[in-house]
C-alpha cells in the first residue's frame, strides 16, 4: 500500500467528520505527495500513529483562528471563552476523528489501533511516503497528511486497498 492509495477517501472522510461534528463545509480538496514545508509558522499541529494492515502517521495542521472556530462549533461555546488548552484538545480530537474515519475505510481484516494525538511542529518526516491534503473549508484551511511507515508498506500492485 502506498500513501497515494488514500487519495480517493481523504476528501470524503474530512467532509463527513467536519460537517457532522464541527459544522464546517468542505469547499475544495487539493492533494500532493511528499514532504512540504509549511509556509505559515503560526500553526497548530497534531499527529498520531496508527497500526493495522499498514502502519503510519496521520497529522492535522491548521491556523489558530481556524482551530478556535472549529473548537467553538464543536463545544458549543463562544470563541472568546475558550482557553488555549481547550482549543488544542479539540484539534487533537479532530485528528483522532479524521484518522479513525480514514482507517475505517481501509480494506482488510485488521483493526486499526490509534495512538493518542500529540502536538507536533512539522509536516510528515522527510523521506516518507506521504499524501498531503489541503482541505479548504468555509471556516479556513485544514491540512492533513498521511505518512506510511516504509517497513510496513508494500509496493502497490495497482489495486486500491481502500474503500471509497
Amino acid at each position: 500500500m502506498q500513501a497515494s492509495d488514500f487519495t480517493p477517501i481523504i476528501g470524503d472522510c474530512c467532509a463527513e467528520v467536519l460537517d457532522a461534528m464541527y459544522f464546517a463545509s468542505v469547499i475544495e480538496t487539493r492533494q500532493s505527495f511528499g514532504p512540504r514545508p509549511d509556509a505559515e509558522l503560526d500553526r497548530i499541529a497534531f499527529n498520531l500513529h496508527f497500526q493495522g494492515d499498514v502502519h503510519g502517521w496521520f497529522g492535522v495542521h491548521l491556523s489558530p483562528a481556524t482551530a478556535r472556530t472549529l473548537a467553538s462549533n464543536f463545544l458549543g461555546e463562544d470563541e472568546d471563552a475558550l482557553t488555549v488548552e481547550e482549543v488544542e484538545e479539540v484539534v487533537g480530537e479532530l485528528t483522532n476523528m479524521l484518522c479513525g474515519s480514514v482507517a475505517s475505510r481501509v480494506e482488510g481484516r485488521s483493526k486499526f489501533v490509534l495512538s493518542h494525538p500529540e502536538p507536533v511542529s512539522s509536516s510528515p518526516p522527510p523521506n516518507q511516503d506521504a499524501l498531503i491534503s489541503d482541505i479548504e473549508t468555509d471556516l479556513g484551511l485544514i491540512r492533513t497528511w498521511v505518512a506510511l511507515d516504509p517497513e510496513t508498506t508494500q509496493p502497490s500492485d495497482g489495486a486500491s486497498r481502500v474503500n471509497s
